[in-house]
């Protein structure tokens, strides 16, 4: 087709990013399920879906003219042709590599790029060449039906008792239903005629829906939800019209009463204006008494005709927590593949519906969590078996509704827990925490210093792990969202978080305080009972003002004090208190009003006021007065007097000029020695080159730089070698050595630890971003 260019090309590549983002999570799914095994019906199924997939996929990118994915997917859809035309079943193994393919079209997706240059690549050649290899032999991707169940049956490896452990090693944990009665005919065949309903119900399916951005929906809903102030504010009328009302029937009587006394004592032309006076009173409280009841049906009728529309279109918003976890088991696959560890993927309650908005954002934050399970939690089969556990990890979601607006997710694993020595040893080093803190820290307090940044217990920098960026991101995303996270561990049993995740964003229930004369919005989500306490029950512990809640000794704080507000210190005998926080974090905040819970809709600050402690946005009552929302985990932490968890930094305004670093690099190839020199040099250190393992040492020993910076594969002397004869050197026993290089197997990084490396990167996933980021922390 001609080559599409400007707005037109940009809004079709729009349409294609979110179509591929729907077909590849589809595919993930089938892939992963034919992996696992099924039966034939089921199985047909599953070929048929991914055929589909990959049609539609192909036409898409030709439309939007991108040669690679397009003739990618070609190949791909010649593949599934071959096992529709001839029912074949793919063994397992190749199963494995149409995994692969799936990551490698991925990317050629992600590139869009328009030419065909990209399909030279070594994995793309490969890839499409094995495909090719299956469509003129289909003898090669066919196994028995019967074969492949035994196969998916007996793969696993024996227990130490001798019985056989049928765990699937990577994936969405799924229950072993055998029955003994099931029999499967026609071997290495499908189930006719399941297919076309198949197909019926996808062309249904799509004939009801409507692509629709999903930015389109969102301001629609933000339109929609400016409707709670129109109707709080009418519902605030609607008060205020009856109190009118009963106001004037008092007052009426009253004038009524005098009328009458002064009637008996007027003349007949006085009473005849005191008659029609009564007249007009009365007309005057019958039309307000109906003006009441209009205003009081208009108030309902709003009222209820906003609440249907804001409940519809939340719904509209909501998707199944599923649709953010389908990707998850292959990318749990791959993980273990890399870290040389087996681990399943068990998910409930993926059924749970939750606001898209915020599925979005916790992509990222959940992904980290996953990846920290696998670096620092999962051990590897040999260890585990050591210790008495099965050869295959496990990670677990857990998801519920446990409140109208709260989700609950429980993300769990059963590797080695936090090691709290590790924890403390790296928290002092840092000089994050000092010895004297560190000996009044109890177990839960260690376990939430892996929530700071900076914080690692890594021996190792790599793609995976040893930045302690990640924890840090997921306490963050989750706060800002108005959640919480909390964390326990047992050591060499694992770890469990518990994230406590709105429903949706914007409104939510809020209750109003007042404090110091100022009025507030707590959300109601971080606040766990509300109390009323008196003066008495006040006790000292510690020397700290202390009351008990459910027979455990919780401190208490004034809102004035958190908010650093200048209250007048009058006495109060009873005042309201709201217990807040989780385990050892439990205080209690006490304030002077409380004036109930309302809907509250919430507006951020803007981009001058993006972090402001203690304040996440502000909403308006139903007076029209803007009033903050405060943020419940920093009100913990503030009164706890603990920061919010990012240092400030001090800055020296003497002059002089900057210290520049000295990087060393050891690199044979021409290409990325000039690329890694000049990405240095362009943040501003200075390099020196060398170019083998043997040169690198010898200008350490005429010279020792800030950093070392090495390839593995070198001539004469490798990177692992240099490395450990560093490490040999007096002088140079904590200089930071990182070693990028291709060899991104879970044997070599483990090398590269046992060599005294700081830090791996690997070449296939390099990013200039990542290596100035491991040096600047590093150096």
């Amino acid at each position: 087709m001609p080559q599409i260019n400007g707005d037109l090309r940009e809004r079709l590549l729009g349409a294609f990013r979110g179509e591929c983002r729907e077909r590849l999570q589809v595919l993930s799914s089938d892939f992963m399920a034919l992996e696992k095994g099924a039966e034939s019906n089921d199985l047909a199924l599953l070929v048929e879906s991914s055929y589909r997939e990959v049609h539609s996929l192909k036409g898409a990118a030709r439309a939007v003219g991108l040669g690679a994915v397009e003739i990618f997917c070609q190949t791909l859809e010649s593949f599934f042709s071959v096992l529709k035309k001839n029912s074949l079943v793919p063994s397992k193994d190749v199963v494995g590599q149409m995994i692969g393919w799936l990551d490698i079209l991925e990317n050629l997706i992600h590139k869009e790029d328009s030419s065909e240059a990209s399909l030279s690549s070594a994995p793309v050649v490969v890839a499409i060449a094995k495909m090719k290899e299956f469509t003129v032999s289909p003898d090669l991707i066919s196994i028995s039906v019967d074969s492949q169940i035994s196969d998916f049956a007996t793969d696993a490896p024996a227990s130490e008792d001798g019985t056989d452990e049928t765990k699937v090693k990577s994936g969405s944990c799924v229950s072993d239903s055998s029955d003994p009665n099931h029999s499967v005919k026609d071997e290495g065949r499908f189930a006719e005629g399941s297919t076309e309903s198949h197909a019926a119900t996808a062309r249904m399916s799509m004939s009801e829906t409507v692509r629709i951005s999903s930015s389109f929906l969102t301001g629609l809903l933000l339109q929609t939800e400016e409707l709670l102030f129109s109707r709080n504010s009418q519902k605030m009328r609607s008060q205020e019209a009856a109190f009118l009302n009963s106001e004037f029937l008092d007052f009426s009587k009253n004038i009524n009463v005098i009328i009458a006394e002064a009637k008996s004592c007027a003349d007949e032309s006085k009473a005849d204006f005191y008659v029609k006076m009564e007249q007009k009173l009365e007309s005057f409280s019958k039309r307000l008494s109906l003006l009441v009841s209009a205003t009081h049906k208009a108030q309902w009728e709003l009222a209820s005709k906003v609440d249907t529309l804001l409940s519809e279109f939340k719904n509209s918003m909501l998707l199944p927590f599923s649709s953010l976890l389908e990707d998850y088991p292959r990318i749990v696959r791959n993980l273990s593949a890399e870290t040389g560890r087996q681990c399943e993927f068990c998910v409930s309650g993926e059924n749970v519906r939750i606001d898209r908005r915020i599925l979005d954002m916790l992509h990222d934050p959940l992904m980290h969590m996953v990846r920290n399970s696998l670096a620092h939690g999962i051990e590897s089969p040999r260890d585990r078996l050591a210790i008495g556990k099965t050869a295959v990890g496990k990670i677990s979601f857990d998801i519920t509704q446990s409140d109208r607006d709260i989700v609950k997710v429980v993300i769990g694993d059963d590797g080695q827990g936090i090691n709290s020595e590790k924890i403390i040893e790296f928290a002092l080093k840092q000089s994050i925490i000092s010895k004297e803190e560190a000996s009044e820290l109890d177990p839960q307090s260690v376990s939430e210093l892996i929530f700071l940044s900076g914080m690692s217990t890594s021996a190792i920098i790599t793609d995976l792990s040893g930045r302690g960026l990640g924890m840090a991101i997921v306490r963050d995303t989750v706060e800002s969202l108005g959640g919480s996270i909390t964390i326990s561990s047992v050591c060499g049993q694992g770890t469990t978080f518990v994230l406590n995740i709105p429903v949706a964003l914007t409104s939510f229930r809020g209750i109003v305080v007042e404090s110091c004369g100022q009025k507030f919005v707590v959300p109601k989500s971080g606040v766990k009972k509300v109390l009323l306490v008196r003066q008495e029950d006040i006790q000292s512990v510690n020397s700290r003002e202390t009351i008990f809640y459910l027979d455990r000794p919780i401190p208490i704080i004034n809102l004035s004090d958190v908010l650093e507000l200048d209250s007048g210190k009058s006495e109060k005998k009873t005042f309201p208190v709201f217990i807040m926080g989780e385990g050892s974090n439990t205080v209690a905040v006490s304030m002077d009003e409380l004036h109930g819970e309302h809907d509250v809709m919430a507006k951020a600050m803007g981009p001058l006021l993006k972090r402001v402690r203690n304040v996440s946005g502000f909403s308006m009552l139903d007076s029209g007065k803007l009033v903050p929302i405060l943020h419940a985990p920093d009100m913990i932490r503030t009164a706890f007097g603990v920061s919010s968890g990012v240092k400030a930094q001090s800055f020296s305004h003497q002059k002089g000029e900057k210290e520049v670093k000295t990087v060393l690099v050891a690199e044979d190839s021409i290409t990325s020695r000039t690329l890694l020199k000049n990405v240095l040099e362009a943040a501003g250190y200075r390099v020196v080159t060398a170019v083998n393992g043997i040169d690198a040492l010898n200008k350490i020993k005429a010279d020792l730089p800030d950093i070392l910076v090495s390839d593995v594969e070198m001539p004469h002397m490798d990177g692992f070698i240099l490395t450990a004869e560093v490490r040999k050197m007096p002088g140079s026993v904590n200089l930071p050595i990182v070693l990028v290089t291709s060899l991104g197997s879970a044997e070599h990084r483990e090398k590269g630890v046992e060599a005294g490396a700081d830090a791996y990167i690997v070449k296939s996933s390099f990013d200039q971003g990542n290596l100035l980021e491991v040096i600047q922390r590093l150096a």
